[in-house]
């Protein structure tokens, strides 16, 4: 029998926290999911109430070290499947834009390639974790590229051991 990858009990976002502060090594230090996020509601990053309706909540993982250019969002998602649309209209509000509005002077933006959207969807006990991030468009395209890793419980030993290519 093939012991199970770590990776297959993860399922929700405290999970995630504890593997990758016990098995990556990230400095972080406190026991509580809690405590290492900052909440934000659906409105405050531009969605519109039918989208909000796809968000139970959004959370951004504390900095782990000082001046980190990253991000890092978990984004509780109700839907069976991954919504894309909204999860690019919440990049749209947290990226740094070509041109600066007055009211987003309060608010954290990054640079497009430094943000990470650790998204958890699916109904009951068929929730999945992805890794989301964003990058240019090709050739000049306005519309950013997304890519996205996830996995579930069924995903095998040897699957989940596979080098990223």
């Amino acid at each position: 029998m093939v012991a199970r990858h770590p990776l297959q009990d993860i399922n929700d976002f405290p999970s995630l926290v504890e593997y990758l502060r016990d098995e990556l090594d990230w400095p972080i230090e406190s026991e509580s999911f809690d405590d290492l996020t900052f909440d934000f509601a659906p409105e405050e990053l531009g969605l519109k109430p039918d989208e909000a309706a796809k968000v139970r909540d959004v959370k951004q993982l504390r900095p782990l070290t000082t001046n980190q250019p990253w991000g890092i969002f978990f984004v509780n998602f109700e839907p069976k499947r991954l919504p894309v649309v909204a999860l690019r209209k919440i990049l749209g509000n947290l990226v740094v834009k070509k041109r600066a509005s007055a009211n987003r002077a309060e608010r954290a933006s990054w640079k497009l390639h430094d943000l990470l959207f650790i998204s958890a969807f699916g109904a009951g006990d068929d929730r999945q974790i992805t890794l989301a991030h964003f990058s240019e468009g090709a050739a000049g395209d306005d519309i950013p590229t997304l890519k996205v890793l996830g996995w579930d419980e069924l995903d095998t030993h040897l699957n989940l051991q596979r080098p990223l290519a």
